[in-house]
């Protein structure tokens, strides 16, 4: 049976999910244990959705089942950017390593979610953009001819950089929609956020007057990650948090507390909330999840 769509996940009764938009110009700032977390937890709780590797790195596509030997012969972002597939081609279902091998049993599937997966050369996207005006549209291209009917979100993992490619997609954004930087607990990494709230400016602006996009990217919340403990309590850590508390208050999650466990997601290829469901990020990703609106389903 087809589960009645809430309203909040088509804000304005439009076709194309909510999207949730991962963006920091930062390298290592947790976006993709954030991203990879939140997903998995939502889908666990019932909640459909569909998350989008858009960094060279692959990270996002590892984590949720999907490594070099994987990813022979399969379609990847790139296909849509170039525009020669669909997201229904690109997106592969969600899982996890198991066993040894690549059968299908050597994996463990994750119920409604599904990843569209990257590539190392997503490092040209820019310029793919760049020699074909037409590709920028490469994102408002799915929006436009979403025909799910379920009510999925759509998690989108960027890049550490605000290029062309990033700029295709965060112009789709309206203000029901959610720019959520994930940010290490690190004074440095803190002190990207104030570029991150000009470049949004600037994509505002610069589609203001404009009614083909929404142009309208809005920051509802900012994760911060590795925060002190009672046994972790580096003095870089609790600078930052005292830091982002007083220059961005109102937007914080409930934190997420320091795990050296936490990097084990990207050696075993699982996203935390299976890996270490236990572990102290574990619990404190549900908590946030609870608190921006994905309670329990029964």
């Amino acid at each position: 049976m087809t589960r009645a769509i809430e309203p909040r996940f088509r804000p304005k009764g439009r076709r194309h999910p909510k999207i949730y938009a991962f963006i920091l110009e930062c390298g290592g700032s947790s976006k993709t244990t954030s991203a990879t977390s939140m997903a998995t937890e939502g889908a666990l709780r019932q909640y459909p959705g569909t998350v989008f590797d858009l960094d060279a790195n692959r990270s996002t596509t590892r984590i949720l089942g999907y490594d070099d030997e994987a990813m022979k012969g399969r379609k990847n972002v790139l296909d849509l950017i170039r525009g020669t597939a669909t997201l229904d081609e690109v997106a592969l279902p969600a899982r996890y390593r198991i066993d040894d091998g690549y059968d299908d049993d050597a994996f463990a599937y994750i119920p409604g979610l599904r990843v569209v997966p990257s590539s190392a050369e997503m490092s040209s996207a820019d310029t793919i953009i760049a020699e074909d005006a037409d590709r920028q549209d490469w994102f408002a291209e799915i929006l436009l001819s979403y025909e799910g009917d379920e009510d999925d979100v759509f998690w989108v993992d960027f890049p550490a950089s605000y290029g062309r490619m990033v700029y295709s997609v965060i112009r789709m954004l309206d203000e029901d929609d959610s720019v959520i930087p994930s940010v290490r607990a690190d004074p440095k990494d803190v002190g990207f956020l104030s570029a991150l709230f000009e470049e949004l400016d600037r994509v505002r602006e610069k589609n203001r007057l404009r009614r083909s996009v929404p142009g309208r990217p809005t920051v509802d919340h900012i994760i911060l990650t590795g925060t002190p403990t009672a046994t972790y309590t580096e003095s870089s850590a609790r600078k930052a948090t005292k830091l982002a508390e007083a220059l961005y208050g109102e937007l914080l999650t409930p934190y997420i507390r320091y795990s050296a466990d936490a990097k084990k997601l990207y050696d075993d290829c699982c996203p935390l909330p299976i890996l270490l469901p236990n572990s102290v990020p574990a619990v404190d990703y549900r908590k946030l999840m609870t608190g921006i609106g994905f309670p329990h389903r029964t």
